[in-house]
């Protein structure tokens, strides 16, 4: 029997909400002659909502990662009017990456601040990000295959 641990369980759910808000708000943009065809605010207000959505219900996730599969959405949603037979707006998904920019910008800005203020993490939190970079205790070296002096000898 497959056992998902309950915090596993909270963080998949907020992650298939952010999905399927993002599929049916963004959704009508690929298809211009259902929205306002020449109002881009409502294209960039969608993508700000859409990322804003991400980056409150998806905690743990990286912030860069949120901002990487916003602007993947925009280039989807940018690209759809073609298999419907209609040209490419370069103004809608200039419009619509403003909307993810303007989500993700803030956020960003804070983490240039934490760092300017010496707010650092001097170890990652995820081991996988820190094998083979950092030694496991300060002071403590290794060497390439991941082993300290004392387990070499």
């Amino acid at each position: 029997m497959l056992s998902i641990a309950p915090f596993r369980m909270m963080r998949l759910a907020c992650a298939v909400i952010v999905l399927v808000c993002a599929i049916v708000l963004v959704s009508p943009l690929s298809i211009r002659n259902v929205v306002l065809p020449e109002d881009l605010t409502v294209d960039a207000l969608t993508f700000y909502g859409v990322t804003a959505g991400a980056y409150g219900l998806l905690p743990f996730v990286r912030r860069a990662d949120i901002a990487i599969v916003a602007m993947w959405v925009v280039l989807g949603v940018g690209i759809a009017p073609c298999f419907l037979g209609q040209e490419i707006s370069a103004s809608h998904m200039f419009a619509d990456m403003a909307g993810v920019l303007l989500a993700a910008a803030p956020v960003f800005i804070a983490r240039f601040r934490q760092v300017m203020q010496g707010d650092v993490r001097l170890y990652r939190r995820r081991e996988d990000e820190a094998a083979g970079f950092l030694p496991a205790h300060p002071g403590e070296a290794r060497d390439p295959d991941g082993m300290t002096p004392a387990q070499v000898l």
